[in-house]
C-alpha cells in the first residue's frame, strides 16, 4: 500500500482522499457513511465510531464513549442553557478547552472517539421543546457567539492557529454543529423529527435558522455539520443540495464535512501533535473549579423582594430545604451527561453554611401526589422566615404566582447547574458569590402555548390567526421575565463616554434605492432601502461604555447591546442584540467597556 497516492504526505489532501475513495467499492463506501464506520481493511483503515457527544462534559450517551476502573468520571460542566446565562466568551471557551482535553485524554487511553456531535446550536423557537437545556437560547447571535467560542476550545490546538491551507490543520477534536437547520421538534401530536416538515420562510431561514451555523462554520471554523433529521420545506435536509453544498460547502466555505463523512478525512490526517497526559488530565482541579465557577456565573437572581437576598450567615444558622429537588445529583446534570467527578447536592452545599432539615415534599418531582404550585404556596405560608425559591428548569416556567406571592422574597435560576451546583446555589444564597447571569430566553406566560401550535415555524406575529411572535425579537406581550433579565446584589450605572454614532456609505449606481413596505401613516424617507449583501463593509460604529458599581458589594454586570430599525417598517422585528460584554467591577468603582460593531 505503500506505492498508494493516498499514502503519499507530500500529496495535497484533496488528491490523497480522491485517490482512496476510487480503491473503495460502492459497497465498502456506503458503510462509511453511517454513524459506525466499518473501515476497509484492504487499504488500511480502521472502523471509527462517529458519535462522541460532549455538549457540557463526556457523555456516556455514545457506545463510543467506556467509563470503567481507567477512567471512572469526566467533569461534568452545567447544561448549556445556564452556561450560556453567563454571557461570557472566555468562560464558553475555557470549558470547550477542558472537555477536548479530557477527551484526548480519554482517547489515548482507547475509551472515546474525537468525533464530537456538539455543539447544539438550534435556536429556541418554542419553549415546549425538549431539548432547551441543550442550547443557548432563542438569539441567533448569542447562540452564534457561544458556538465560535466553544468550537475554538474544542477544536484549536495551541501554536497551531495560522494556516494558509485550513483543510490541512491541526485538530484537537473534531467539533460538529447541529442540527442543520431548522430543527427544534422531537414529538407533538403525533408527529416527529423524522416525519416533521418544516416550512419555512427565506428571511426568517437566513436571519435567524441559518445564522449560527453560519457562524459556527465561517468565525468558528468547525469541521462538519450533522444536518437534521426533518425536511425542510419538502426536501429531507440530509439530501438538500441548497442546504448543505451551495450554502455550507459553497457560501460559507465549510472546512470538513458532514459528520457522517469525517471518516475518511480522519483516518488521513494527523490531527493532532500533542498527544496529552491521560488518567491525570480527568477531572482535574483546574476543571472542577470552572464548572464550580460556570455555575455560578450562570445563575440567574429574578426576585429580591427587600434585598432578602444574600442571607447572612450568622443570622440564619438553621435552614430548611423542601422539594425533591434539595437533594439533586444526577438531576443537576441535565441530558447528554456522563459519570461526573463528584457531586456537591443542595443539602451538602447549603449545610457548608447552617444546619439544615431536608423535607422532600413530594414523592416525585412532577409532585404526582399533588402540584408543585402547591407545594410552594403552602411552604411559604407557614414558614417563619424568609421564603428563597430556587427553580433547576430548562426553559422558562410561568412562575407568575411565586412573583406575586408577597411570602416569597427571592427566586433564583439555576438551570441545570452540574456536578458542583449545590455549592455554587448555596454559595450565592449567602453572598459568597454575587449572581450576574442573565437570561437567554424569554419566560413566556403559560397561555402562550396555547396560541399557536408547535408546528408553526414563522417567527413573525398573524395577526389573523391571533398567532403572537416567537422570541423577544418579535413577541411584545406580556411576560412572566424578558430575554435578558437578571438581577444582581449591588447596582449599575451605564454612561456612553464617546463613539461613533454614524456612517456615511457612498453608493454606486449598481445599488439602486428599493422600496419597502410601512405600516400606514408612516413617513417614508427618500430611499428607504438598498441591497448590502455585495457590499464589502469594513466599516465599524466604536462607541465606549463606562459601567460605575454604585452599590456596596462587588459584582459582574452583563452588558447586552441592541439596535432598533427605524420606526414604522412593516414586519421587521422589534430589536435584536448585536454585542454583549460581562464585566467585573468592584464596589464603588468604573470600569470602561468598547464595543465595535459592523455596520452590516
Amino acid at each position: 500500500m505503500s506505492s498508494f497516492s493516498f499514502c503519499d504526505s507530500s500529496l495535497p489532501y484533496a488528491v490523497r482522499v480522491k485517490d482512496l475513495v476510487s480503491r473503495m467499492t460502492l459497497t465498502e463506501k456506503v458503510k462509511q457513511l453511517g454513524p459506525m464506520a466499518t473501515g476497509v481493511p484492504r487499504l488500511g483503515l480502521l472502523p471509527y465510531n462517529l458519535g462522541s457527544e460532549g455538549l457540557h462534559g463526556l457523555s456516556n450517551f455514545s457506545p463510543t464513549t467506556v467509563f470503567d476502573s481507567v477512567v471512572p468520571s469526566a467533569t461534568m460542566f452545567p447544561a448549556v442553557i445556564l452556561t450560556t446565562a453567563s454571557f461570557n466568551e472566555s468562560l464558553w471557551k475555557k470549558i470547550g478547552e477542558a472537555i477536548s482535553t479530557e477527551a484526548r485524554a480519554m482517547y489515548n487511553l482507547g475509551r472515546i472517539g474525537l468525533t464530537f456531535w456538539s455543539p447544539n446550536v438550534n435556536i429556541v423557537r418554542d419553549p415546549r421543546w425538549g431539548r432547551i437545556m441543550e442550547t443557548s437560547g432563542e438569539d441567533p447571535f448569542v447562540i452564534g457567539t457561544y458556538a465560535v467560542n466553544y468550537v475554538r476550545g474544542l477544536q484549536d490546538v495551541k501554536g497551531h492557529k495560522k494556516y494558509t491551507d485550513l483543510n490541512s490543520r491541526p485538530l484537537k477534536v473534531s467539533s460538529c454543529c447541529k442540527h442543520y437547520v431548522a430543527y427544534d421538534l422531537e414529538n407533538w401530536k403525533g408527529g416527529d423529527r423524522l416525519n416533521f416538515d418544516s416550512r419555512v420562510r427565506e428571511q426568517d431561514m437566513v436571519e435567524t435558522f441559518q445564522r449560527p451555523f453560519e457562524m459556527c462554520v465561517k468565525e468558528g471554523d468547525a469541521s462538519s455539520i450533522m444536518c437534521s433529521y426533518n425536511s425542510v420545506n419538502g426536501t429531507p435536509s440530509c439530501a438538500d443540495p441548497k442546504l448543505l453544498n451551495q450554502t455550507v460547502r459553497g457560501k460559507w466555505d465549510l472546512h470538513g464535512c458532514r459528520c457522517g463523512m469525517w471518516y475518511v478525512l480522519h483516518q488521513l490526517h494527523n490531527k493532532c501533535s500533542a498527544t496529552g497526559e491521560g488518567r491525570a488530565d480527568m477531572c482535574s482541579p483546574e476543571n472542577i473549579e470552572l464548572a464550580k465557577e460556570a455555575a455560578k456565573e450562570g445563575i440567574v437572581l429574578l426576585k429580591n423582594d427587600n434585598h432578602t437576598l444574600p442571607l447572612n450567615s450568622v443570622k440564619f444558622k438553621t435552614l430548611a430545604l423542601v422539594g425533591p429537588h434539595a437533594n439533586a445529583t444526577d438531576a443537576m446534570l441535565g441530558n447528554y451527561a456522563g459519570y461526573p467527578c463528584q457531586y456537591t447536592s443542595p443539602i451538602a452545599g447549603f449545610s457548608a453554611y447552617a444546619n439544615v432539615t431536608y423535607q422532600k415534599g413530594c414523592r416525585h418531582i412532577s409532585c404526582k401526589n399533588g402540584y408543585q404550585t402547591e407545594l410552594i404556596n403552602q411552604v411559604a405560608q407557614v414558614s417563619k422566615g424568609p421564603v428563597i425559591l430556587v427553580i433547576m428548569s430548562a426553559g422558562g416556567v410561568d412562575i407568575s404566582f411565586a412573583k406575586n406571592n408577597t411570602n416569597i422574597k427571592a427566586i433564583l435560576w439555576a438551570g441545570y447547574p452540574g456536578q458542583d451546583g449545590g455549592q455554587a446555589i448555596a454559595d450565592v444564597v449567602f453572598g459568597k458569590y454575587n449572581p450576574g447571569g442573565r437570561l437567554p430566553i424569554t419566560w413566556y406566560e403559560a397561555d402562550y402555548v396555547n396560541k399557536l401550535p408547535v408546528t408553526f415555524m414563522p417567527l413573525r406575529p398573524i395577526p389573523n390567526l391571533g398567532y403572537p411572535g416567537r422570541t423577544y425579537k418579535f413577541f411584545d406581550g406580556s411576560t412572566v421575565y424578558p430575554f435578558g433579565y437578571g438581577l444582581s446584589y449591588t447596582q449599575f450605572k451605564y454612561n456612553i463616554t464617546s463613539s461613533n454614532c454614524s456612517l456615511s456609505i457612498k453608493l454606486d449606481k449598481f445599488q439602486p434605492c428599493r422600496n419597502m413596505n410601512y405600516i400606514n401613516g408612516t413617513q417614508k424617507p427618500q430611499c428607504p432601502a438598498t441591497l448590502v449583501d455585495d457590499l464589502k463593509c469594513e466599516e465599524f460604529i466604536h462607541f465606549q461604555m463606562a459601567v460605575q458599581n454604585v452599590g456596596n458589594v462587588d459584582g459582574s454586570e452583563v452588558i447586552l447591546v441592541y439596535s432598533k430599525p427605524p420606526n414604522g417598517i412593516a414586519g421587521t422585528h422589534i430589536k435584536q442584540v448585536i454585542g454583549f460584554q460581562r464585566v467585573f467591577v468592584e464596589a464603588g468603582q468604573t470600569k470602561m467597556v468598547n464595543f465595535a460593531v459592523n455596520a452590516l
